[in-house]
């Protein structure tokens, strides 16, 4: 057990978190000196709190839309961590007032800021992402022959609500290659027990300045329809977004006749945030799309409450 409170810490957290915002907006040249860290950082970091060169207490804190969310250890997932001494906590949670008032004086504080900080190497992105049923990597040219079929698929086509005809060998080729690293973000789904492509998975139309993108998938191989692996694959990719991508926000589209879907996204923590009605020409009928959102925030507490 922590000496100190996840509750405390998460007001050191937001205080600490507002006073360097007030400093770096009035000495942005400043922001040179961490570079480094902002470029490793995912908006979540490692805190260990030292006294007496003894370790009390170890936390987690993820930046979220609706603030930083705290939680007792250090997340693997995590890329930058630092130690902070319990004077210099205590020092910023009894002097906010003159912090925030005299934001020059926080320089004290950057030579042992730069020197206790840790930054853990990610995975390499050229590797894949895991789940427990599946996992989601970059595209190869054995898996043309799946695409082929599951991008030809009349039915799984309007699914998607798509009313385009066949696509070409060359346009797959040229999507496979979108994989980490790009928008739209293109991966396979593969299972775990036995190697099997069973669809594909995508991050696209990403938004920096909202930290927003959009998902999109497609279980091509119907023997793996409602036993779980598309919910696997969805929460996977969403740790990854939310985890390592510092994205706060995650949404998508389907349209009414998708139930099977709507199931899904509910399981993966997708809320319903709005219906256009009759607004998709799919087939030569009108639908309503269904509009759904999953937010950082709601994800941390309601998947990743230890």
């Amino acid at each position: 057990m922590s000496a100190l409170r996840s509750n405390y810490i998460k007001t050191f957290a937001d205080e600490i978190s507002h006073l360097y915002y007030i400093f770096f907006k009035r000495y942005p040249v400043f922001k040179l000196f961490i570079s480094n860290i902002l470029f490793h950082s995912s908006g979540n970091f490692g805190l260990s709190i030292v006294e007496n060169d003894v370790i009390i207490g170890n936390y987690t804190i993820y930046n979220t839309n609706e603030g930083n969310i705290v939680k007792e250890g250090l997340d693997n997932k995590v890329s930058v961590r630092f130690k902070v001494q319990k004077s210099i906590f205590d020092d910023v949670m009894n002097n906010k007032s003159l912090y925030a008032s005299k934001p020059y004086k926080l320089l004290k504080f950057v030579p042992a800021l730069l020197s206790s900080v840790q930054i853990v190497k990610k995975r390499s992105v050229e590797k894949y992402l895991r789940g427990n049923k599946v996992i989601l990597r970059q595209g190869c040219e054995k898996d043309l022959f799946y695409l082929h079929n599951w991008y030809n698929d009349k039915e799984l086509n309007k699914l998607a609500g798509w009313t385009e005809g066949k696509i070409g060998t060359a346009q797959l080729r040229m999507n496979l290659l979108k994989g980490f690293g790009y928008d739209p973000m293109n991966l396979i789904i593969e299972t775990i027990d036995g190697g099997k492509p069973i669809g594909t998975i995508q991050l696209y139309d990403f938004n920096e300045t909202d930290q927003s993108c959009k998902l999109g998938i497609r279980i091509g191989d119907r023997d793996y329809w409602g036993k779980g692996y598309g919910e696997d694959a969805i929460k996977a990719l969403l740790r990854y977004a939310f985890y390592e991508l510092d994205i706060f926000r995650v949404s998508l589209k389907l349209y009414e006749y998708n139930e099977r879907a709507s199931r899904c996204y509910l399981k993966c923590g997708f809320k319903y945030e709005g219906r256009t009605r009759k607004s998709a020409y799919i087939d030569g009928k009108f639908y309503d799309e269904i509009l759904m959102g999953a937010l950082k925030s709601e994800f941390i507490s309601q998947f990743d409450k230890d």
